[in-house]
């Protein structure tokens, strides 16, 4: 039988960046995007989360050495964006699951939140496709949240 989970990408050179409560809008994140883009940052990882009704939140990762660059662009675009705040954390580990039959089979992600919350480690972003699952969590934790995922998915 294949395996589920092909392997484990641990991505530890990264920062989070955090716009906070932007219009949630058509073409918003499209905005947002493309104008990172055309200052030719580079997003590594990027999830959404609606905060109310008419606002959300969108997080980011871009490499380490873009951080800086990445939080002061980020801060000039603010108003144009309509956005209140931007925040960014580099305590970031990024984990990423990748395995051929991952969207069609259930289970997966609930498996893996499972493995991650019975170390007590808290997820911070999430966002996958058809073929991977990534998941931000403290960068501390890991080397612990790798070992413990691969051996729950016969990794090892």
């Amino acid at each position: 039988m294949d395996k589920l989970v092909e392997n484990l990408e641990v991505r530890t050179d990264l920062v989070k960046i955090i716009i906070k409560s932007l219009p949630d809008k058509p073409g918003m994140i499209g905005n947002v995007f493309t104008r990172l883009g055309e200052a030719e940052f580079n997003v590594e990882a990027f999830a959404q989360a609606v905060t109310s009704a008419e606002r959300c939140d969108v997080a980011f990762a871009v490499r380490n050495e873009e951080g800086p660059a990445v939080l002061a662009y980020v801060y000039k675009q603010l108003e144009a964006l309509d956005a209140r705040g931007v925040i960014a954390d580099k305590n970031l580990a990024l984990l990423v699951l990748n395995g051929e039959k991952l969207a069609a089979t259930p289970g997966i992600s609930g498996k893996v939140f499972s493995i991650l919350g019975q170390l007590g480690i808290n997820i911070e972003v999430i966002t996958g496709g058809h073929r991977s699952l990534a998941v931000m969590i403290p960068r501390d934790r890991a080397d612990e949240a790798a070992r413990a995922i691969r051996a729950g998915f016969g990794l090892v």
